[in-house]
């Protein structure tokens, strides 16, 4: 089925940057108008639900106090979302088809692996293997806090798409979102995940409301810069393809949640930065539109990006306006400015935070006064085995006793009465733990 088909003809002319047709941005900004078009925005327990979350790779493979003190970092902060990974790949236990990632493990943990005998991905249910994952479910839903899923890795850490390739004798990045056995063994494992029964609480992982919804993929793109990058053979048509069909599958396996792409929202079009590109084949636009994905996400790097000054504030107004146009939530589901610790990455902040301060801010308050649902940021990270800070590997860590962790512990105050849940009509269905998408006011006439 065409994406293109459930595309709402108002975005088909429609210039995507606030500086493409309207210099002055008025109309643009009349049209994030919390009071003139409030947004949809996603509900629970009969309520609106606006927050402010965080992100976290490592909870699948640590220790349990390790995990119990991330999250009730994230409850003292009143975080109330968290996205983790819900995949850990390696090749055969044999060596026969090599790791992806290193070792393919972490500690010892791996989810997935290559079975040479019978010729296809096996599953590891096991003390090292998914029971880390049981574990996570369990301990988020005792410190109040949903989890959104991410079932594979764009990237090569955690095993991710190019372990896949691996194990089919796969040789092009986009192959995964073409090949038939590939996209089979992703459905596989989705529905390895999904129909799951936790060790922990016995709970079927589709009936857990500590489950906030399932992510088809982190950043996923039609390439990752490794050797398997390939300039042909797709185009932004791919991956979009690739997602009607896998969040129409993840929809029929479980209705209770919501589904999105985790795309990094890269437009087709509006701005000269290759973000507004389709670059890798993402074309956010459609993937958003999407009649099984229920939200967008967006991330925002902009040291990374090398973005000129200027581009997150058009950035993020820009996939609010677009959210507003399709009628969906939209999250900032990353996002970060990199500090300078000293020593060994563990020690106090010695470079960057007047720029992330200012940074954060600024993000904060475009996504709470034009009507944005949600923020995400990279990453929270806790105490480690030894009750030492978990390391900041990459310069974008924070930790709850410091200015960056009271920062954004106010936003997600703010965020728990945001503009876009003040303004959200109370959609009448019936009250429920898990977390659905309430249309806008605005929708609900038509």
């Amino acid at each position: 089925m065409s994406a293109e088909r459930h595309f709402p003809a108002i975005l088909a002319s429609a210039c995507l940057s606030l500086s493409c047709a309207d210099p002055s941005g008025r109309a643009a900004r009349a049209a994030l108008d919390v009071e003139l078009h409030p947004p949809a925005s996603f509900e629970v327990d009969g309520q609106p639900l606006c927050f402010a979350g965080s992100n976290n790779y490592y909870p699948i493979y640590q220790p349990k106090p390790v995990v119990d003190d991330l999250f009730a970092a994230a409850q003292a902060l009143q975080l109330k979302v968290m996205r983790v990974w819900g995949m850990l790949d390696r090749g055969s236990l044999d060596g026969a088809v090599p790791n992806a990632d290193g070792a393919g493990q972490k500690d010892g943990v791996y989810f997935q692996y290559w079975d040479p005998v019978e010729k296809r991905p096996a599953y590891n249910d096991g003390a090292d293997g998914l029971q880390h994952l049981d574990y996570v479910l369990a301990a988020a839903a005792a410190h109040d806090l949903k989890l959104v899923v991410v079932l594979v890795n764009n990237w090569q850490t955690f095993g991710g798409i190019d372990q896949y390739l691996m194990w089919y004798g796969k040789r092009q990045h986009h192959e995964f979102f073409t090949a038939p056995e590939l996209k089979q063994a992703y459905q596989a494992w989705a529905k390895h995940l999904i129909t799951r029964k936790n060790s922990v609480n016995g709970r079927i992982y589709r009936d857990d409301p500590a489950v906030f919804g399932w992510e088809l993929a982190n950043e996923p793109r039609c390439k990752d810069g490794s050797s398997f990058d390939s300039p042909s053979g797709w185009d932004k048509h791919t991956l979009t393809s690739w997602a009607d069909e896998m969040s129409s599958y993840v929809k029929a396996l479980d209705p209770n949640h919501l589904v999105s792409v985790g795309d990094e929202g890269f437009l087709d079009g509006g701005g000269e930065h290759w973000a507004y590109k389709a670059e890798g084949g993402v074309d956010h636009a459609a993937l958003t539109a999407l009649p099984n994905v229920d939200f967008g996400t967006f991330h925002l790097y902009p040291e990374d990006w090398h973005a000129p000054p200027g581009f997150a504030e058009s950035w993020i107004l820009d996939h609010l306006q677009l959210a507003r146009a399709l009628g969906k939530p939209t999250v900032l589901e990353e996002y970060g400015m990199k500090v300078e610790r000293t020593p060994a990455r563990l020690g106090e902040v010695t470079r960057g935070w007047p720029a992330r301060r200012d940074a954060y801010r600024d993000w904060n308050e475009l996504m709470l006064n034009n009507g944005g649902n949600a923020a995400l940021s990279w990453m929270l990270a806790g105490l480690d085995q030894q009750q030492r800070r978990y390391p900041d590997y990459d310069g974008f860590a924070f930790y709850r006793d410091e200015a960056t962790g009271k920062l954004l512990g106010q936003y997600a105050q703010a965020f728990a009465s945001a503009p876009a849940c003040r303004k959200s009509a109370p959609s009448h269905a019936p009250a429920s733990a898990f977390v659905t998408v309430a249309k806008s006011r605005a929708e609900r006439t038509f």
